[in-house]
């Protein structure tokens, strides 16, 4: 306090004041007294002493440089091949559209499986793989010591004045020509009629099959064509017309559906999906007329 007056003289409140500005001055003397105040040492830092330098950046070798050249180099020739192959299949596709619907197209083989028609890829062996792939099929691997010989495909059928000729889908623009044969050859020039299978208008299984994603495409939208929809197959210029009845998806291996018919029916066959082709849609239809 900075006058002189007694004890007594002072209020309770500047009594209290007083109080706490002792037990301040004794608590400071104990910190300096036991060590603790010994071992506090402030310190005061200042940021441009704590600034340190900045490492640089090391250069890139020339190492570096060649590998990220090459590295951009595979990228566009990815890249290039991509955009060659899809552009390359858009012309084939066209050229087989535009080679189709010329006339005089025929057939030029023909191919005995025991499975589906319509593949998309080549068959592994052809007795039990589908023909029509996206890709010719390999050659066999030589035997050690042994010289193989070809086989003769059968030779196709000459078109009979009762064969089909042409096939119109109007619901999904189809207007294709119909040749003899399912094989890898004959699904190029168009739509195959599966030799063996009957003639439109004939009492059991006329069997047609063709690409929906190679050649054309003929059948890529077969699987929009809904049930009730017609199909109209010609013989030259005689008109018969089939009624959608059922559609299905199967493994390339189910072959009933080139089981014969009582009855008057058309069934369709390609790939499915859509470029991956891992099963066959089948799309049946009866005469109407």
């Amino acid at each position: 306090m900075s006058d002189s007056r007694s004890l007594d003289d002072l209020s309770l409140a500047e009594l209290e004041t007083l109080v706490e500005q002792k037990r301040r001055v004794e608590r400071a003397r104990q910190f300096v007294e036991t060590g603790d105040g010994r071992r506090f040492r402030p310190i005061t830092v200042n940021p441009a002493d704590d600034a340190r330098p900045r490492a640089r950046r090391k250069p890139k070798s020339l190492f570096d440089r060649v590998l990220l050249l090459v590295e951009i180099g595979a990228a566009i020739a990815l890249v290039i091949i991509i955009v060659n192959f899809f552009g390359n299949l858009q012309s084939q596709n066209a050229d087989a559209a535009l080679a189709a619907r010329a006339p005089g197209a025929s057939a030029a083989g023909a191919s005995t499986n025991q499975e589906l028609p319509g593949s998309s890829f080549p068959p592994v062996n052809p007795v039990k793989e589908l023909p029509g792939s996206s890709f010719p099929p390999e050659p066999a691997p030589p035997a050690l010591g042994l010289q193989l010989k070809a086989i003769a495909a059968l030779p196709v059928p000459t078109p009979g004045p009762r064969s089909p000729t042409r096939i119109i889908i109007s619901a999904i623009g189809v207007d294709w020509p119909v040749v003899q044969g399912d094989g890898w050859e004959e699904l190029k020039q168009g739509i195959g009629q599966r030799i063996g299978s009957v003639n439109p208008g004939e009492r059991g299984n006329l069997i047609l099959s063709g690409h929906n994603d190679v050649y054309g495409e003929p059948f890529r939208d077969l699987e929009k064509l809904d049930i009730g929809k017609e199909i109209i197959v010609y013989v030259n210029q005689n008109a018969f017309r089939y009624i959608i009845k059922s559609k299905r998806v199967v493994v390339p291996t189910d072959l009933s559906p080139l089981n014969p018919s009582r009855t008057p029916i058309i069934t369709l066959i390609t790939c499915t999906p859509y470029r991956i082709d891992t099963h066959r849609l089948i799309v049946v239809g009866e005469l109407s007329n």
